[in-house]
């Protein structure tokens, strides 16, 4: 069987899941025993034994998937201190790190991040492979999860949403398409960086949350592990929880959606071979390529290629979710009411694309609320053209006419589109408050501006609404109405569906008022 030939069998376009040995392959960057040399070195002045040193002190009876941990916590407990003293030499010159410290970061955790920050460079050597794992990332590669803290795959994964640390995945909403999960934390945020004891028992309490947000994914795409061992206790302990909550049928589809890659430099051309490990006593049979060029398997990944770039799609599953919870619609979609007699079942079609390059049925997709919030907020991504064509002629049949139109004509692009409204809409102020209602609360207004009601009145804003909505023009300054109107929507962003018969109203005349005298020309 050939590369080509497995990725084919594929059901859909696979996840990378990628170890340090990707890292250290492109950017020359050290794997986790090398790092804490490195770090032992700096305590111990540069002793060749430093962590020979550190081994020295752990008890006998430690188990070996806790040695490292152990390890690294033995050595950021020196280091910390060592930093932290006065006139300490090791202490970094980057701003960078000194600003992560004072916030309360590991000094340990920090220079880790800065370290690996000054090493990502990649080397000249790989730049084909790597440009190779770029194009297929656009289309070819569902998403990424990596054990790495390095922002290797940030860097050529385009459009790619990415989540930092077992928390961030557990508690978002994830879409299965153009993602990166970090799982052990990122340089980018070096207390997200799970090293030491403490942090890898953290991890491993919550493992059983990771292990259940990760199983759609490795039930539903093929995993290729690359850059690990097989023996790699990150990747054993990730497939222990997961293993541990499938029926012994699921564990069979684990194996046939496997790929390990086992890089050999002294292989010519790949082999490949079936392989079996054993996870809680069961068997996962995969598939294994060993092989000494990884542009061989990213060249055979390019075969599956999903209909649509992956972060087009991710966005667009995104919107799609989001709109589903919220009734919103996002930038990339605009949605008709589903309820719309207009739209047959059987013909309803999604449209993919940016939602201001088109028209849609936005007829019952905005309602007079919407509408006055838009004009403080500016919330909705509809053009003014598709709000005053599709929108405004429903709503002004519902309304007698009287809605805010002005901020909308002004941001026309084809003026004639806003004929109807213009002729609707409030040609002067006296057609929005009258005359008898001014006369009617002198007393009550008692020649105070808007914003000395306000301010007088904050105990109860209906009554300042109320007030403000029957002052004579000339007491109201538009800049002034501006800030009340805002303070009011970012209170509460849905007021008006909040407020009720007369508060209503109320509220929705000052937003007239305020469409009048802000956008209204002469």
């Amino acid at each position: 069987m050939t590369l080509q030939e497995i990725v084919s069998r594929f059901p859909t376009t696979p996840f990378i899941f990628a170890g340090s040995g990707i890292t250290r392959r492109y950017y020359d960057l050290p794997d986790w025993s090398s790092l804490l040399l490195h770090f032992a070195k700096i305590v111990k002045g540069g002793d060749a034994f430093s962590l020979r040193y550190y081994e020295n002190l752990l008890d006998e009876g430690i188990t070996q998937k806790d040695k490292m941990p152990t390890i690294a916590s033995l050595i950021e407990k020196d280091f910390n201190a060592l930093w932290l003293s006065n006139g300490s030499k090791i202490r970094s010159s980057d701003p960078l790190v000194i600003e992560q410290i004072e916030a309360g970061v590991s000094p340990f955790k920090a220079e880790i991040a800065a370290y690996l920050r000054s090493k990502s460079a990649l080397k000249e050597a790989y730049t084909g492979e790597v440009e190779k794992l770029r194009r297929i990332s656009k289309s070819n590669v569902s998403g990424i999860i990596t054990t790495n803290y390095d922002s290797f795959f940030e860097h050529i994964c385009d459009g790619y949403k990415v989540y930092v640390g077992q928390d961030e995945l557990v508690f978002s909403q994830i879409q299965g398409v153009a993602e990166i999960y970090k799982i052990h934390g990122s340089i980018e945020a070096p207390n997200s960086i799970v090293i030491n004891r403490e942090d890898y028992q953290l991890f491993n309490d919550k493992s059983k949350y990771l292990a259940a947000k990760l199983m759609t994914i490795f039930m539903e795409y093929p995993i290729i592990f690359m850059g690990y061992s097989l023996s790699d206790p990150d990747v054993l302990s990730i497939l222990e929880d997961i293993v541990a909550c499938l029926p012994e049928e699921k564990v069979s589809v684990l194996g046939e959606r496997f790929v390990f890659v086992e890089y050999d430099r002294d292989k010519k051309e790949s082999v490949i071979t079936s392989h079996s490990i054993v996870v809680h006593e069961r068997v996962i049979n995969m598939t294994k390529i060993v092989t000494s060029d990884f542009a061989e398997i990213y060249d055979a990944l390019a075969v599956k290629k999903a209909a649509f770039p992956v972060k087009i799609l991710r966005r667009f599953k995104d919107d799609l979710y989001t709109f589903a919870l919220t009734s919103e619609p996002r930038t990339t979609m605009r949605v008709a009411d589903l309820g719309d007699e207009r739209i047959d079942e059987n013909t309803l079609a999604l449209t993919i694309g940016l939602a201001s390059t088109g028209k849609y049925g936005l007829a019952r997709a905005v309602d007079a609320e919407k509408w006055y919030r838009n004009i403080i907020l500016q919330d909705l991504n509809y053009s003014a053209d598709d709000m005053l064509e599709l929108v405004y002629p429903e709503l002004a049949k519902q309304n007698s006419g009287k809605l805010p139109v002005w901020y909308y004509i002004q941001n026309l692009s084809n003026q004639q589109i806003g004929n109807m409204a213009k002729e609707k809409g409030a040609a002067c102020y006296q057609a929005i408050v009258s005359e008898d209602s001014v006369k009617r609360n002198r007393t009550a207004t008692n020649g105070r501006s808007a914003l000395q009601i306000w301010n007088d009145e904050k105990d109860n804003q209906r009554k300042a609404i109320r007030l403000i909505g029957v002052l004579p023009e000339e007491k109201v300054d538009v800049g002034e109405l501006e800030m009340i109107l805002n303070e009011l929507f970012q209170q509460d962003e849905n007021v008006l569906s909040a407020l009720v018969g007369p508060d209503r109203s109320n509220l929705k005349r000052l937003i007239r008022i305020y469409d009048f005298l802000k956008y209204k020309t002469p």
